[in-house]
């Protein structure tokens, strides 16, 4: 061939030719890949199936929670706060009957209880409730509220079920409850919507093991004891009285079934979905059969893009614009399209005020996991019509950013009259959402422009500040909207201050150590501290580490302070050491951040190794609400321990899956959080006894696993008694002393140690 017809070879063909070999090198290494694959996802086929089990039963466990939620802030709308603490039973009662047309849809009757067990009720009625269970409920606090368990009403047919709100007088004193009926079909009303298979099913069951919804009727009010001799132990009551768990069991037509039990939050109920178990046997036989598919999908795909690769890249070509200026799925406009275009209308009209939005759907990555692209791509498409509509009746600018995110720019009068149209809109647009087969919620960020007076503010910048705004709401289901202010934007300006000193900071040394003792309660002696850092800035001023620590574990910073926390204990140590003086063990966190065992372990030996201190004086201390998987948190443990450290977990109790930890990560010693004291103490100081007993039990377990206890914020006599009669090994807090400086904590080992 010669270089001119070299030169004739046309860009089509290139194209063609190196897409055919590209091809074939793919499909041979899918057929590897795939092949692999499949034994693979065989093995994994039933861990995901309880893996998407339980997806969907925390899906409608947040959705029940919600409407409780829900029920809960209709009941406080007809709160008057002055009113129920004067504790005037007839003023009180003309109010509720006064304010009987406002409330819920789904409630029966609202009442007021008193001290009496009296009730006041909505109809006119004053009845004596002191036979009833649920006018005896007397924990109360002023930030929850209480769901009772289903009760026989003799005032409905079906059953029902109450939910109370404490009142308090001045002296935080419980004088009442403002309560609420709901009829069991109310809840019924909303499962009935949820679709999981035709011989699957939701169930839900009050904290006795009483149904409150279930397939037969029947069982409704009742305790559900299967036939079978062995799955008896499985009744619904010892299923309320669990926690999170998944079993085997019988249902009510004598299937064997897979039941997934979670708990609903703040009221005590438990939901569990129920699987037929042949679902479970067909799953292999399933995947084995999709992986076959995806094998023969993949080698059609792959001819197919080949034949059709020149035909998409002229389609693309031709139809550059209209990719560049609308969204390709709901056909709104692009972020680019949306931000020239308010840009135009900021000139257009320079002393007009505009209030940005950003929407976006909680939880939509769980929504596209667990229903498919297909059906999160609909709900797009069914959100942005709401969403247009809404904007298009203001005249206003809507567009699509990127997965659920839009964005919306409408011309206002007002910020108060702007609120108020974007409440009552919001609120319509959540009743409509409730119609929808797939249960979601928005949220917005909301920001407002105004004529500009000192500078201009972009587009770009508007749509940031409403971003930030939503960042803020994270998932409070209560709120559906956060609007940018000085407040907000006071946090940016601090952590920015913070982000511009941090580094100087480490470099000039103002961050410095305290030590807080820990205390062997055998003997009252020193025989450990903690090592916390604190901050002293350059004008003398201090930092709190609350407005720091949080910081620094976003943006990875905390790595660099925790080394230099590790290198100057070991240096006290050292110095101690050498000067012939008593030392104890000091203990040390390890940031959430380190998440590569490996890189720590080195770069921790190779500073303690600059020092001649023995690893038995250092314990470093893992939390247990870590970032890091069990996996990872186990290879560091194992690491420390090779190296002849000890390992202690932190705030022990605070995170949701502390037993499970323990069973996987060997630790040496456990951290009581600070908040199980605080919990269990009662306001005249004395240890509340179920809390006591609870505690007791845990010390129990921990000696039996042989772990060391360390209790946290000790305060009082009382405290240091009760942990001193339950065996607990050591303990640290006020009571004992206060975090110190260097030289006060080694006067402190000198006058305490053994």
């Amino acid at each position: 061939m010669t270089k001119s017809a070299k030169r004739r070879i046309s860009p089509n063909k290139v194209r063609f030719f190196s897409t055919l070999c590209v091809s074939c090198i793919i499909m041979a290494l899918v057929f590897i890949l795939t092949s692999t694959v499949m034994q693979r996802s065989l093995r994994r086929a039933e861990q995901r199936y309880f893996d998407s089990c339980h997806e969907v039963l925390e899906g409608y466990a947040s959705a029940i929670h919600f409407y409780l939620e829900n029920y809960h802030t209709s009941l406080s709308s007809i709160y008057n706060e002055a009113l129920f603490k004067s504790d005037d039973k007839k003023k009180i009662h003309e109010w509720i009957i006064e304010n009987e047309p406002f409330i819920h849809d789904d409630f029966c009757t609202t009442f007021y209880v008193d001290q009496n067990k009296t009730g006041y009720f909505s109809n006119g009625r004053v009845i004596d409730l002191s036979d009833r269970t649920y006018a005896m409920y007397d924990s109360f606090d002023e930030k929850n509220y209480y769901v009772s368990d289903i009760l026989e009403s003799v005032y409905t047919p079906s059953p029902i079920f109450i939910v109370e709100e404490g009142v308090f007088d001045e002296s935080h004193n419980l004088i009442g409850r403002l309560c609420a009926s709901i009829k069991i079909a109310a809840l019924e009303d909303i499962t009935k919507d949820i679709k999981i298979g035709n011989s699957s099913y939701v169930t839900i069951m009050d904290r006795t093991g009483k149904y409150l919804i279930h397939p037969d009727k029947e069982l409704i009010a009742k305790v559900y004891v299967p036939k079978s001799e062995k799955y008896r132990p499985f009744s619904s009551e010892a299923i309320a009285k669990s926690t999170d768990r998944n079993i085997e069991t019988q249902n009510y037509e004598g299937k064997v079934m897979n039941l997934f039990s979670t708990k609903i939050e703040n009221c005590g109920w438990t939901l569990a979905v129920v699987f037929p178990k042949e679902r479970l046997l067909s799953i292999h036989k399933q995947q084995k059969r999709t992986e076959i598919i995806i094998l023969l999908i993949s080698v059609a795909a792959l001819c197919l893009l080949l034949l059709l690769e020149l035909l998409v890249s002229d389609y693309f070509y031709k139809n550059q614009l209209i990719a560049a200026v609308y969204d390709p799925l709901t056909t709104l406009w692009t972020r680019d399209r949306f931000e020239k275009k308010a840009e135009r209308l900021f000139k257009r009209f320079p002393k007009a005020k505009f209030m940005l939005i950003e929407a976006d759907i909680r939880g939509f990555k769980f929504i596209n996991q667990n229903y498919g692209e297909e059906a999160a791509d609909n709900m797009i498409l069914y959100y942005s019509t709401l969403l247009n509509s809404m904007v298009r009746e203001r005249h206003g600018l809507l567009a699509r950013g990127y997965a659920d995110h839009f964005f919306m720019l409408i011309r206002i009068k007002d910020v108060r009259s702007a609120m108020t149209s974007f409440r009552n809109l919001s609120n319509s647009l959540s009743q409509i959402i409730k119609s929808y087969e797939i249960p979601f919620f928005p949220k917005f960020g909301i920001t407002f422009f105004r004529p500009a007076k000192k500078r201009a503010v972009s587009v770009k910048e508007l749509i940031g500040q409403a971003a930030f705004a939503k960042s803020t709401i994270k998932d409070n289901m209560l709120i559906p909207y956060a609007i940018y202010n000085t407040r907000l934007l006071g946090k940016i300006n601090e952590e920015n201050f913070i982000e511009t000193k941090m580094d100087d900071a480490l470099k000039n040394e103002e961050f410095f150590i305290m030590y807080q003792p820990k205390i062997n309660l055998t003997n009252d002696t020193v025989v450990g501290a903690e090592a916390l850092v604190r901050w002293k800035m350059k004008d003398g001023s201090f930092l709190s580490p609350d407005k720091f620590i949080p910081l620094f574990e976003r943006n990875g910073f905390i790595k660099k302070l925790d080394f230099y926390v590790y290198d100057k204990v070991f240096s006290f140590l050292d110095r101690q050491l050498r000067e012939g003086k008593n030392v104890v063990t000091i203990s040390m966190n390890m940031s959430r951040n380190h998440n590569k065992p490996e890189r720590f372990m080195q770069e921790f030996m190779g500073l303690f190794r600059k020092y001649n201190i023995p690893p038995s004086l250092v314990q470093v201390e893992i939390l247990e609400r870590s970032v890091m998987d069990n996996d990872t948190l186990c290879e560091i443990t194992e690491r420390l321990h090779t190296e002849g450290f000890t390992v202690a977990m932190d705030d022990f109790g605070s995170g949701e899956s502390s037993l499970n930890m323990l069973t996987k990560v060997p630790v040496d010693v456990l951290k009581f959080d600070r908040n199980f004291l605080h919990s269990s103490t009662t306001n005249s100081g004395a240890m509340d006894e179920k809390s006591a007993k609870f505690i007791q039990s845990l010390i129990d377990m921990s000696k039996r696993l042989e772990k060391e206890t360390v209790f946290e914020g000790v305060e009082t006599v009382i405290q240091r008694d009760f942990l001193r009669s339950v065996a607990c090994d050591q303990v640290q807090g006020f009571f004992y002393s206060r975090p110190l400086m260097e030289e006060d904590f080694v006067a402190f080992i000198e006058k305490h140690h053994v």
